[in-house]
């Protein structure tokens, strides 16, 4: 039931943060610890939400578990890819959308580039240059890169950390002597 995806660390962390009963998790290679998860999962009739993971009853940790990991859609040699195009279109962005100084032939390459690594948006790389791709002034449409609901968290969760920010004014009221020597 458990997809392979998962890695033995990020099971442990989901046992731990659903507290689901198995003792010393982290003590258990990854083939025993999934077997006995879904054991307990078996025998479970609730677990505790994590709004973290996005899992809120035992259907959705299910379903999260049965399926490939979100952090890991990608593999290394696919990333790579995904990091080298990101890496062009900055390129192409910071030159001003010059093609002649770019390793496009045309701006339609640099679109379909953009395009294709949209559907990659939980890297950071691929939403910077998105993000600097969309200042081009010619475009036709906008793009924007596909983000898990983790991510999703994540990103609103900085946000409100970058613009909470309180202004505090002291005033004292005394005398007070000032010398300059």
């Amino acid at each position: 039931m458990i997809h392979k995806s998962h890695s033995k660390n990020e099971i442990v962390k989901i046992i731990q943060a659903c507290e689901i009963d198995i003792p010393n998790p982290k003590k258990l290679r990854k083939i025993d610890l999934s077997k006995l998860l879904n054991e307990k999962l078996k025998e479970v009739d609730s677990i505790k939400p994590n709004e973290e993971l996005c899992i809120y009853n035992l259907v959705d940790l299910k379903y999260y578990l049965s399926n490939v990991n979100p952090k890991k859609r990608l593999s290394i040699k696919e990333k790579n890819k995904v990091i080298l195009i990101c890496k062009k279109l900055k390129h192409l962005s910071r030159n001003g959308f010059m093609v002649e100084v770019s390793d496009y032939n045309d701006i339609n390459e640099a679109i379909q580039d953009a395009k294709y690594i949209c559907e990659y948006g939980d890297i950071p790389s691929v939403r910077k240059a998105i993000r600097d791709f969309n200042e081009y002034t010619f475009l036709k449409e906008r793009f924007e890169p596909k983000l898990s609901e983790i991510v999703k968290r994540e990103l609103e969760h900085k946000q409100k950390l970058k613009s909470v920010s309180v202004y505090k004014c002291v005033i004292k009221k005394g005398h007070f002597v000032v010398k300059f020597d």
